[in-house]
């Protein structure tokens, strides 16, 4: 594992585990409260997740099982979390059935922290998660190349999928027309231009998934380019 988020609310020891994890040679983010976690999420698309307390016991749970529910957009939900904080049977019980993976007491030492996280990656070593991106009831299957709404498959063509991917990686933000130009088709828009090759995809795309059960999945931004929404 390399990149590894620390969601935790107190900030001393958001700075040591931050610190001990630096020293293990992990890129380390730092999430201090759930919103905050939930974008971090989505944004970094960490290797793990060291989930401490937030704001209170009860919003670290939901953030694990919101996580594990899939509503979080962009962000994995069976990346590997390591919950800190399970101070009694109890405790661990409500981390195991949220989805934690481990579940540590709050006096858990470093070297603890560590070989926990090198458990977690041992397990997964030689084994590639898949690679899913989740807005609202859109999945996207980057490995498998595959789309699917509530489950059921969208028969996309490649350059479809390739759009609609491109927006799934960067959901509920307006993509402009240049970059999906060089993203999805690998041109220079500099010296291809824009042309209307977009707009024509865009749209088989919106008709494909609007017949699947989802409208106005894929929003047009005037003058900018393109959206995916919830």
């Amino acid at each position: 594992m390399h990149a590894i988020l620390i969601a935790e609310a107190d900030d001393h020891t958001l700075r040591a585990r931050g610190d001990e994890l630096l020293l293990d040679g992990h890129d380390v983010y730092v999430a201090s409260t759930r919103r905050h976690a939930i974008i971090r999420l989505a944004e970094t698309r960490p290797d793990a997740l060291v989930l401490g307390r937030l704001d209170t016991p009860a919003a670290s749970l939901s953030l694990l099982r919101t996580l594990r529910a899939a509503q979080i957009s962009g962000a994995d939900s069976w990346l590997p979390v390591l919950a800190i904080g399970a101070d009694s049977d109890h405790g661990a019980a409500r981390f195991y059935q949220a989805g934690a993976d481990i579940a540590l007491p709050s006096t858990a030492s470093p070297l603890l922290i560590k070989g926990a996280l090198d458990a977690l990656a041992a397990r997964i070593e030689g084994e590639q998660r898949r690679r899913l991106l989740r807005s609202g009831r859109l999945t996207v299957d980057c490995d498998a190349r595959v789309a699917s709404i509530d489950g059921r498959r969208v028969a996309l063509t490649r350059l479809e999928f390739d759009l609609l991917q491109t927006l799934a990686r960067n959901p509920h933000r307006a993509v402009s027309k240049s970059e999906l130009v060089s993203e999805v088709w690998g041109y220079d828009p500099a010296s291809t231009g824009v042309g209307r090759t977009i707009d024509s995809h865009a749209s088989r795309l919106r008709q494909k998934l609007r017949a699947a059960g989802s409208d106005d999945l894929v929003q047009t931004i005037r003058g900018v380019g393109y959206r995916l929404s919830r």
